[in-house]
């Protein structure tokens, strides 16, 4: 078959891809020869047995890292001695040279410390890669500029920066070892075959360096032989090459395909082979079902412009290797200090939200650095008109945790919010920026446009979307369209399908009934059951019988729709929040109301005014009754808001005043003990 052909060379292809191994790769794609270059030194005993003592060090620290829950927790950054070496460098481009060595320093400590402008471009990522959270380490990189080794370059000068130009690094063959520079991050800038390489775990001690191609160390023009090339030229690789002396693997393991072979760490989706170019967010598929390659991590082979981030667990164990380094760097040999200051780094932004959640909570950690001990109060602006905003603690002056909760999201416009929070001492204010994603719908999902495998109807009460047609790129919104449907009643779904062929498909429907943004809850999950050899048929278990919840929260929700090409070679079912596979996702809108049988014209002259109003309003009505009028009120999600009982008279008035409710719509229910009435009401 066509369709089984195609799915098999698809993999044909990806196994292909991963087949070619660093050194092998066109000149338009990365190179790395950080596993070459390590086979080649475990021959060398005293490699390994340095190796082998700081790997042990490592485990250990890496152990203590994860026990104390957080990384870079540490008063002050730790400041890392910086030597950049261009052994074939001409001495009269000096200048040109030492501001190229500071243009890369300066790239990596925005990369390390999650500061670099484009990590802004996770926002949007972020959806594809649920519980993976942005690293950042507390390093500071400087360019050494005093107390320089002797017998090195004789051009280097007491207050200059360590850059050595047309000197020998490692002797006068040239290697990628130099013990003269021993305690300092070393680099080494010459023309290699590969785009850079580094130890596996490098070793400051013995002077290790990170080698770089002449084309492929910081960003901008460059200097005559130095000369940053596109798509390599944003100073990305040594960030990546880097992140191999600090014991950072490839997040793609080293064997073809998905066996066991990754990097270890959990929050680093495992995938087959590295991804090259510039790929779209989510575009990538992992081995696990449902996960995508971290395609924007700085430990793929994607361009300089589309990595930008590094994990959590990447920034742990890139701190615990620090740990093991540290006491190697040679003291008194930079001039970067730091006063006294503070830093707040949230720890799970950005967040993503319905409205319908009423708040969400930020967690952050003040840091104290160089006995900074000022009060610090915390704010916050850029949070949606309606919300508001409060601290626990609402300040600190020492080194500890505090939330942010942004509460009354009811009536919030969807959008993305940018939130910025202030702390302001008293000589010293700074801000950390946090990100809200408000969202109607729970998260993204399409199919893709290779076949016309579809949803060609759904019928559900007073929707009838019908030869509907597979919708551009696997995703219909059809949101506009809306049906009431009434709690504990029970209506008829049936989903018409287009299977492309004589090929079986599956569909599922999910209501998001307690509107909380997920389809994963108990009870919003229904399989419509399977099709085949159809062009515009009913699924087989169409119609489907729905009953509305008791407890479904009132308003608008999103009923989901997606039908799934399903076989042998993609067996997968369709899944609410799966995107690019062989079907298509088709939303809509269910608005939810009170159970039918409630009268609401029981009670003789019932009326309820002003509405809208403030939260203050008056009951007027007739009752026959002698027993006390029951005045309870829900919000939108059927909680209770408000509930007392007053005094009955033939002829009842009264005000109820409704304190400090947020801005929306309410249901207000009234007995008298013999009739009961409710009416809806909206607050402003």
């Amino acid at each position: 078959m066509i369709r089984t052909i195609t799915h098999n060379a698809k993999n044909v292809l990806f196994a292909a891809i991963f087949a070619l191994s660093c050194s092998f790769l066109s000149a338009q794609e990365r190179t790395c020869g950080m596993d070459a270059y390590m086979q080649q030194q475990m021959t060398d005993p005293e490699f390994v047995r340095e190796y082998e003592a700081n790997q042990l060090k490592f485990r250990e620290e890496l152990e203590k890292v994860l026990q104390r829950g957080a990384t870079s927790n540490r008063r002050n950054p730790v400041v890392i001695p910086v030597a950049v070496h261009f052994p074939t460098g001409n001495e009269a481009n000096r200048a040109c040279l030492e501001a190229l060595a500071q243009n890369q320093v300066d790239i990596l400590n925005k990369d390390y410390t999650a500061t670099n402008t484009d990590i802004s471009l996770w926002n949007a990522a972020s959806v594809f890669y649920p519980g993976v959270n942005l690293g950042s380490i507390n390093y500071y990189f400087c360019l050494a500029t005093i107390n320089h080794p002797t017998n090195t370059d004789t051009d280097l000068v007491e207050g200059g920066p360590a850059v050595t130009i047309g000197w020998p690094f490692g002797g006068a063959g040239g290697s990628n070892t130099d013990s003269r520079w021993s305690g300092y991050m070393n680099f080494v800038i010459r023309n290699i075959s590969d785009l850079g390489f580094s130890p596996l775990g490098g070793s400051i001690a013995a002077g290790q360096a990170v080698t770089m191609d002449n084309n492929a160390f910081g960003s901008g023009a460059g200097c005559a032989g130095f000369a940053p090339g596109a798509p390599y030229n944003l100073g990305r690789t040594v960030t990546h090459e880097l992140g191999h002396f600090y014991n950072l693997n490839h997040t793609f393991g080293n064997t073809n395909g998905c066996g066991a072979d990754d990097d270890g760490l959990a929050d680093t989706p495992q995938v087959a082979a590295p991804t090259f170019g510039c790929p779209s967010n989510g575009s990538v598929n992992g081995c696990v079902s449902g996960q995508k390659a971290l395609t924007m991590n700085y430990m793929d082979y994607t361009n300089d412009a589309c990595m930008y981030m590094f994990t959590a667990g990447q920034a742990a164990v890139m701190d615990a290797y620090l740990n093991v380094l540290q006491a190697q760097f040679k003291p008194n040999v930079t001039e970067c200090t730091f006063g006294p200051n503070f830093t707040m780094v949230a720890s799970n932004s950005p967040q993503t939200a319905c409205p319908s959640a009423g708040s969400v909570t930020y967690n952050f950690t003040f840091t104290s650095q160089e006995g900074f001990n000022e009060n610090t109060v915390f704010s916050a602006m850029g949070q949606p008109a309606a919300a508001s905003v409060t601290f626990n603690p609402t300040s600190r002056s020492t080194t500890g945790p505090f939330t942010m909760t942004v509460s009354n999201l009811g009536s919030a416009p969807i959008s993305d919010y940018t939130i910025t929070v202030t702390g302001t001492s008293t000589s010293i204010t700074n801000t950390q920026n946090v990100v809200l994603n408000l969202r109607n719908t729970p998260c993204t999902s399409n199919g893709n446009m290779s076949f016309n495998t579809s949803t060609t109807g759904v019928t559900f009460n007073t929707i009838n979307n019908l030869n509907s047609g597979k919708s551009a790129g696997g995703y219909g919104n059809f949101t506009g369209q809306v049906t009431t449907v009434n709690r504990n009643s029970t209506y008829a779904l049936s989903v018409r399908v287009n299977t492309d062929g004589n090929y079986p498909t599956q569909t599922k429907v999910w209501i998001d009934w307690n509107q909380n943004c997920s389809f994963g809850d108990s009870g919003e999950e229904y399989i419509l059951g399977n099709a085949a050899n159809v062009t515009n048929g009913l699924t087989s278990a169409s119609p489907y019988s729905i009953t509305v919840p008791v407890g479904a929260t009132l308003g608008n929700t999103v009923m989901r729709v997606a039908t799934k090409y399903v076989n042998t070679d993609d067996p997968g079912l369709p899944m609410a929040c799966l995107t690019g596979y062989d079907g298509e996702t088709e939303d809509y809108t269910l608005n939810v109301d009170v159970q039918l049988g409630v009268d609401e014209f029981g009670l003789d002259n019932f009326s309820i005014y002003p509405n809208p109003n403030k939260g203050q309003f008056n009951i007027s009505l007739n009752s026959g009754s002698n027993d006390n009028v029951k005045v309870t009120v829900y919000d939108m999600r059927g909680r209770k808001v408000y509930e007392n009982a007053f005094e009955n008279s033939s002829n009842f008035n009264q005000v109820v005043k409704m304190n400090n409710v947020q801005s929306g719509m309410y249901l207000v229910k009234v007995s008298d003990g013999q009739k009961q009435a409710t009416k809806k009401i909206i607050v402003e």
